[in-house]
């Protein structure tokens, strides 16, 4: 068990816990990152239940207080996590997510489509979706592989969940320094959705990437400074 920090990264709905990859390498020898493939684990997959298992999951791999990465659907687990657990969460970084998914246009169309047509035509329009620029070949069939694997159902419920989910009025009661960034030219969720979050978080920063929706494998370093900047806010927090 690593005595230094530790990043417990919380991918998008049908996203790769490999997307963190990149971001690994722009930390390698400052933080640990622990990709936690929560879409894979048995269900419930409500947004309380997965952030529960996100808890049960650090207490034994970490058994301290983590930094929590979030990605889209990662991030309003990371929120869940928060609010329900404080103890377990050292500070967030919070990557093209929000508190609800008003605004967040497509969701119900998805929805849709995974009850009617689960398929890799699906699964390839919500990857692409989710980068500024195409992926390279090899990555792209990496990820849509990963993708075919998954459970529609568990898809469906926590988007649904997601959907049904408005955590805006216990913002104000988390304590955890947080940094929120976001992609400039995200298709799923516009800019202000992340400067609405961190305008309604106490410790805040926001950060706005030169990326899509997936700024962790996008723009790597600039998720890396974010977590930088919350691991010596939460460091001066404890002096």
């Amino acid at each position: 068990m690593t005595a230094g920090p530790v990043v417990v990264a919380l991918p998008g709905t049908m996203c790769s816990p490999a997307v963190f990859e990149p971001l690994a390498r722009a930390l390698a020898g400052e933080l640990v990152i622990d990709p936690f493939s929560w879409l894979t684990q048995p269900g419930p997959w409500d947004i309380p239940a997965v952030a529960e298992r996100v808890a049960s999951h650090i207490d034994a791999s970490w058994g301290r207080p983590v930094l929590v990465c979030g990605h889209s659907t990662g991030g309003a687990i990371a929120l869940r996590l928060a609010i329900s657990r404080p103890a377990a969460v050292l500070g967030l970084v919070l990557v093209d997510t929000g508190a609800h998914m008003r605004g967040h246009g497509d969701v119900g169309a998805i929805l849709d489509r995974i009850r009617a047509d689960w398929g890799d035509e699906l699964r390839a329009a919500v990857l692409d979706r989710s980068f500024q620029a195409p992926l390279a070949p090899e990555i792209r069939a990496e990820y849509l592989e990963w993708a075919a694997a998954l459970s529609p159902r568990a898809v469906y419920d926590v988007l649904a969940s997601q959907r049904d989910l408005d955590l805006t009025s216990e913002l104000a009661g988390l304590r955890q320094p947080a940094a929120v960034v976001h992609g400039r030219h995200d298709r799923a969720r516009p800019p202000e959705q992340g400067q609405e979050l961190a305008q309604s978080l106490p410790d805040a920063t926001f950060w706005l990437a030169e990326a899509g929706h997936t700024p962790v494998y996008e723009t790597p370093d600039v998720v890396a400074a974010a977590l930088r900047d919350v691991i010596e806010r939460a460091e001066a927090a404890d002096r």
